[in-house]
């Protein structure tokens, strides 16, 4: 274990799909940076593991429901009076469903998951953040957002989050926010499972090709937690508007 340094000491964070995988490994380590954190998940069950721990409130929430966005971001004003970093994390997945497969609600629930529902975070948090001198938001993107290997409603809703990532970073930087995307490659995490089935058969076609690639294609949720740490630390006060792979070279093959 890496020593602990107080990278994030002082800052407030809300962290969405802190339940498991990207989000739970990057809700640890931002508190064991000394950060306070907003702790976002979908079910009560996942959530539980965060009761009672210091500097967490864990928060029982659907990311796609406006009254929802609102609660999440009450929650760190009234309970920790500022907000500095926001990462939208939690997300689903399409399964790998080809077009002519994808039926209007795969394309809705995808969409509002992974593209609309960070983009009311974004416009529900910047208030908060400009209020508090600037802060970082940090989105999860996809490697299919960069090939087009997946799903049409996956791959379209990943490849438009970076749209609105460099479109948030162009409009406030001079306000002092900065706006990152991080486009994760295979995770050892269970978003298929949460998605909603199992792949498509084109998944499992899809799953030959990158097996055949020169790459250690999987990673591990904690190496995408410590990229996040590093985009909401001082360190990285000259990052904006960046598209990070971390895919272990899928994005070169």
């Amino acid at each position: 274990m890496a020593e602990r340094n107080g990278r994030l000491d002082g800052k407030v964070a809300v962290i969405t799909g802190a339940g498991s995988g990207m989000g739970y490994e990057t809700t640890k380590l931002f508190l064991a940076e000394g950060a306070k954190v907003v702790a976002v998940g979908r079910t009560k069950e996942h959530l539980a593991q965060w009761e009672g721990v210091a500097n967490v409130v864990p928060l029982c929430a659907d990311i796609t429901r406006l009254e929802d966005v609102e609660r999440i971001a009450g929650e760190a004003e009234s309970r920790f009076g500022r907000l500095d970093c926001l990462l939208n994390i939690a997300g689903v997945n399409d399964l790998s469903y080809p077009l002519e497969a994808t039926d209007d609600e795969r394309w809705d629930r995808v969409l509002e998951t992974d593209l609309k529902a960070p983009f009311r975070m974004c416009r529900r948090a910047i208030p908060t953040m400009l209020q508090g001198g600037g802060g970082s938001i940090v989105n999860i993107g996809s490697y299919a957002a960069l090939r087009g290997n997946h799903g049409p409603s996956y791959t379209a809703a990943k490849a438009g989050l970076e749209g609105l990532t460099k479109s948030i970073a162009f409009a406030y930087a001079k306000q002092g926010i900065r706006c990152n995307i991080i486009h994760p490659g295979g995770m050892n995490t269970n978003i298929g499972k949460t998605s909603g089935g199992e792949y498509h058969e084109a998944g499992k076609k899809l799953s030959k090709i990158v097996q055949s690639m020169p790459v250690n294609f999987y990673g591990q949720p904690v190496e995408i937690a410590y990229a996040c740490l590093f985009l909401c630390g001082d360190e990285s006060r000259h990052i904006n508007g960046a598209a990070l792979s971390i895919d272990g070279g899928m994005s070169v093959c």
